[in-house]
């Protein structure tokens, strides 16, 4: 396979991996859409002093329904992109074929990163700091592995 091929390959499943991730989850479980969680939409009749505060008051409601339901979606996104990417990234590394291994190792990551973006605020700095020490471990298990693969001399078939 020439290189244009390998880096296409690598690329297209660095790219496609993460957009499988995040349209499994939605076929789970769907993202919160922010309209279904609006009393304002299009032209609003003019509204008495109290119909306006009582109108205020359940958009409050909604949009404190809306957060917490984004961010319940967002730790469901966290729990399954997080593992999951690490894992393709071993995974990866594992594949023998330089396109195909390339496009897991930098798919898993991507996948890896937009799951850890999504939940970033939620977790604290000892969650935050666990989980990038978690997929640092894997990187560096992945680097070593390989650098121990090149250290070991080849076996000739005799």
């Amino acid at each position: 396979m020439t290189l244009a091929r390998k880096i296409v390959l690598g690329v297209g499943l660095a790219v496609l991996i993460p957009g499988l991730v995040y349209q499994g989850i939605q076929l789970v479980k769907p993202r919160p859409v922010v309209s279904q969680f609006s009393l304002l939409s299009g032209r609003q009749p003019v509204l008495t002093a109290e119909e306006a505060l009582r109108t205020r008051a359940q958009q409050r409601q909604l949009e404190e329904k809306r957060k917490a339901d984004e961010k319940k979606w967002a730790g469901t996104y966290f729990w399954v992109a997080v593992p999951l990417g690490i894992a393709v990234t071993v995974l990866g590394s594992l594949i023998p074929v330089q396109g195909l291994s390339a496009g897991f190792m930098l798919g898993g990551s991507f996948t890896f990163l937009n799951g850890y973006a999504a939940y970033l605020n939620e977790l604290g700095r000892l969650g935050n700091f666990l989980v990038l020490l978690a997929a640092f471990a894997a990187l560096l298990w992945i680097g070593l592995k390989g650098f121990a693969d090149l250290q070991r001399p080849k076996q000739d078939a005799a």
